[in-house]
C-alpha cells in the first residue's frame, strides 16, 4: 500500500479531469476496468483455524463474475495472485484446478498464534 511519504517524495498529482497521475514529472494515462473487475474468485467455504508459523490448504470455491466459459471445452488453467488474505495469512501463486468446489488453496500463517479465516474470504 502507498504511504502519503512516497506520494509526497515522487511530487505526485492525481488529475481526475485529464484522468492522469504525475509521479516524479512523468503522465502515466488512467483507464477503467469497467464494471467487472475480476473474472473468476476464490472463497474459503468454511470457518478455518490455521496453526501459528505453519502451511495448510483451505476448502475454496470458486465464483464467477460471468457464466460463460471456455468456447472449446478445454480445461482451463487458473491461478490465485499471492496476497495477504488477513493479517498473518498470506497466499502464493496457486495452481488451481478446473473445478468450482473442493478447490484447495495453500495457505501460510506467519504469526506465532491460530489466526481464525472466516467463510467467505476472499482467498
Amino acid at each position: 500500500m502507498l504511504g502519503i511519504g512516497f506520494l509526497k517524495q515522487e511530487r505526485a498529482i492525481w488529475n481526475f479531469d485529464v484522468g492522469e497521475v504525475v509521479l516524479s514529472g512523468y503522465r502515466h494515462k488512467l483507464c477503467s476496468r469497467g464494471r467487472l473487475s475480476w473474472c473468476r474468485r476464490v472463497i474459503l467455504e468454511n470457518d478455518t483455524v490455521v496453526p501459528g508459523q505453519s502451511e495448510m490448504d483451505l476448502p475454496t470455491l470458486v465464483q464467477y463474475s460471468v457464466l460463460s466459459g471456455p468456447k472449446n471445452n478445454q480445461p482451463v488453467n487458473w491461478i490465485t495472485e499471492a496476497r495477504e488474505v488477513t493479517a498473518g495469512i498470506c497466499v502464493s501463486r496457486n495452481l488451481l484446478p478446473d473445478r468450482d468446489e473442493d478447490v484447495p488453496v495453500r495457505v501460510i500463517n506467519v504469526t506465532k498464534n491460530p489466526v481464525v479465516v472466516k467463510a467467505g474470504t476472499i482467498i
